[in-house]
């Protein structure tokens, strides 16, 4: 089957099949010989085993350094596609079976929840397929890499719709997960083999269309085992997955399940990319580049810790795994090697899958030094920004990692990126919550936090708005909770964060109070509106716009349930905040040119129309917006976060009309009469005003 097998120095990684052509790289240390052993595509079943198709034999004749190369032709043989693994024979004699960690397309993750496994008869290589045990270490393989002939990257390109390029100050991001969009019984997909699925999030397009955001923030997609932990608890009536997939198995290949088509996932995902480009939407990966799904010491071996762990992994002077992700282990990424596949992988998910972003997961660990050490210079991300073939990519860091470093404002200053914003997160959060002391706050949040990146216009572009994400409570949950309920996690309610800066409203979880009721509906309106006002990228949560709940849950990565996925029921229930969101999304676009550019000036008043003031007593903000664009123009936004309603004194010589009050629908509006706009307690009003002589 292979003919003319001969070393290939300086091989690209992984497995390419490109017309009768193959060509394999791979990194190992410690081994003295290398046999690849193929098989046919047309299983797997459980239960079901497979005979061996052909295998090819190295030795280190095709070693170079720790870099083991070599290629053939192939024919007399019908198969379109393969998959393959790997036996490493060590100096000790001992042998190993790994599977390719650059292998662009799996097996074994066809059913979402359902652990299966591939195990080796070390005789006659016979594969046998099997159900894998409940528990947290397998000794067999999880995967199974596939390989079949690879398009020319530059007719794929060709024959693909353009890539957006939205700039990223005038982008709106969506943070969402694949899964959870479309599973819900309460969405015409759900039950059909769209759901849960790149497929199935296409029909999703028209809505976020409609809502108005630019992008699609996809929770990982890199293929993942969501049954890599299983929690036992009599206490806990339904399985616990990691679904939302922070511990990545496979870099390049996409998640198996996540397709409609299991035999097909990178066509379907780029067909799914290819749609959301038609529709001028771009789609941006969240990525692990922190740690692997091999976990530390007594976690699984699957590839890089039987490769070459030293290159790939942290470790220390007893050989122990580091552990600044919180999972286990941690990458080592000043090593040329895990660089080296960092820049790869985001080279070939941008230009081959269509990718038009990424956000790095715990972003500090890519700055850490061999010995674990935070560098002054961010140099790995200066590289990966100034690399050619991702020059149009967006690259957003989240700037601290689970050991305590924390670098925002690093990133931007010395790498040119955008990062994730906590800090306006929390003072927004405190803000509305009705904290004391919170106005200077608020103030450096709206204008882009130039205190952290150096200046208004700087944090227009490296500031990425957000009030809440995946990592923490929802929006309603912010407003309908005083105390985390992690309960059902498993884990006594230990984890998740223990200052997310919520407020109940005066009654914990679900109530028909109708004063309550108000207020939370209320707070939800006067957080959009800010983040909507706010200079920097604005994101939003998926659901938050229509008021979707966790029920308290401020860590629900386990949970693939209605606990977790998008109930579209609400969009109706909750019409008037869906409206009021997507009124937000169209006003910045709008008004974009006038609030957010280079010429936008900004002066601050206290409610009396003085000079601002920041007591620790003082709960209001006020401001004026002009921009010598539009001349006989001003903008004056007015914000309460008392309880109470509060009196603004407003130039009498201006005529005023009020654009968004968050306490009101638009047909109720009120202007200000003899100078005066009352504002109702936690609520925001957005005034223009013309010159009565103009």
């Amino acid at each position: 089957m292979f003919q003319s097998i001969r070393p290939l120095p300086n091989p690209s990684m992984g497995g390419h099949w490109r017309g009768n052509s193959f060509q394999f790289g791979l990194i190992a240390e410690h081994v003295v010989s290398i046999r690849y052993l193929f098989y046919p595509h047309s299983f797997p079943q459980l239960e079901e085993n497979q005979a061996l198709l052909s295998d090819v034999q190295l030795d280190t004749s095709y070693q170079f350094g720790d870099v083991w190369g070599w290629e053939a032709e192939f024919s007399g043989s019908e198969e379109e596609h393969m998959v393959y693994l790997i036996q490493l024979q060590e100096k000790d004699g001992n042998t190993k079976f790994v599977f390719d960690p650059f292998a662009r397309e799996s097996l074994g993750g066809e059913h979402w929840g359902r652990p299966i496994g591939f195990v080796m008869d070390e005789e006659d290589f016979r594969l046998s397929v099997i159900s894998r045990p409940k528990s947290k270490v397998f000794h067999g393989m999880r995967r199974l890499p596939v390989l079949r002939q690879e398009t020319p990257t530059e007719e794929l390109i060709a024959s693909r719709p353009h890539h957006p390029h939205h700039p990223l100050e005038q982008s709106v991001i969506y943070e969402c997960h694949v899964r959870g969009m479309t599973n819900s019984p309460s969405i015409s997909v759900s039950g059909s083999s769209q759901s849960g699925t790149y497929q199935g999030l296409v029909e999703c397009i028209p809505y976020l269309k409609a809502l108005g955001v630019t992008a699609i923030e996809l929770l990982p997609v890199f293929d993942f085992d969501e049954n890599e932990k299983i929690i036992s608890d009599a206490e806990i009536e339904h399985t616990v997955l990691n679904c939302w997939g922070y511990s990545p198995l496979l870099f390049f290949a996409p998640k198996q399940s996540y397709a409609s088509d299991v035999v097909n996932p990178v066509q379907e995902f780029k067909a799914m990319v290819d749609k959301f480009h038609e529709a001028d939407l771009e789609i941006w990966l969240d990525v692990v580049f922190n740690h692997t799904a091999e976990f530390g010491d007594n976690g699984y071996a699957d590839h890089f810790k039987l490769l070459a762990p030293d290159q790939w992994y942290l470790r220390e002077k007893d050989e122990s795994y580091k552990n600044y992700s919180g999972c286990g282990n941690t990458l080592n990424c000043a090593h040329p090697t895990t660089r080296r596949m960092i820049r790869d992988c985001l080279i070939y998910w941008s230009h081959v899958m269509g990718v038009d972003g990424f956000r790095f997961d715990l972003a500090s660990i890519l700055n850490r030094d061999s010995a674990g050490n935070i560098m002054d210079f961010p140099q790995l991300l200066w590289e990966l920004r100034h690399e050619p073939s991702l020059k149009n990519i967006k690259l957003i860091s989240e700037p601290w990692d689970a050991a305590g470093a924390y670098e925002l404002g690093k990133a931007a200053e010395f790498a040119d990126w955008t990062e994730w914003n906590d800090q306006f997160r929390d003072k927004v959060r405190r803000a509305v919550r009705g904290d004391e002391g919170m106005m200077e706050g608020l103030k450096e949040s709206i204008l882009g936090s130039p205190n952290i990146f150096g200046s208004v216009e700087k944090g227009r572009k490296r500031s990425l708005n957000f009030v809440t994400s995946h990592d923490g409570m929802t929006l309603m949950d912010l407003v309908s909770y005083s105390e985390k309920h992690n309960e059902v996690n498993g884990e006594e309610n230990r984890d998740g964060h223990s200052a997310d800066f919520s407020d109940n409203c005066g009654t914990e979880g679900v109530t028909d109070d109708p004063k309550i009721l108000s207020l939370r509906f209320r707070k939800l309106r006067m957080f959009h509106c800010l983040l909507q006002l706010s200079n920097g990228i604005p994101m939003l949560l998926g659901g938050d716009e229509f008021g979707r709940t966790q029920q308290g849950n401020n860590n629900a990565y386990c949970h693939d349930s209605a606990l977790t996925w998008m109930d579209w029921n609400l969009t109706e229930q909750n019409s008037v905040l869906l409206d009021f969101t997507r009124r937000m999304i169209a006003f910045r676009k709008q008004h974009a040119p006038f609030l957010f550019s280079e010429k936008s000036k900004y002066k601050w008043f206290n409610t009396s129309g003085e000079p601002e003031e920041f007591a620790p007593y003082v709960r209001t903000l006020h401001f004026e917006v002009t921009n010598p664009g539009w001349p006989d123009q001003a903008m004056r936004i007015l914000i309460n976060c008392f309880d109470k309603p509060v009196k603004f004194n407003q130039p009498e010589e201006i005529a005023w009309n009020v654009l968004i009050d968050t306490e009101k629908e638009p047909a109720e509006f009120v202007s200000p009469v003899g100078g005066i706009a009352w504002l109702e307690g936690f609520s925001v009003q957005v005034l223009r005003g013309h010159s009565i002589d103009g």
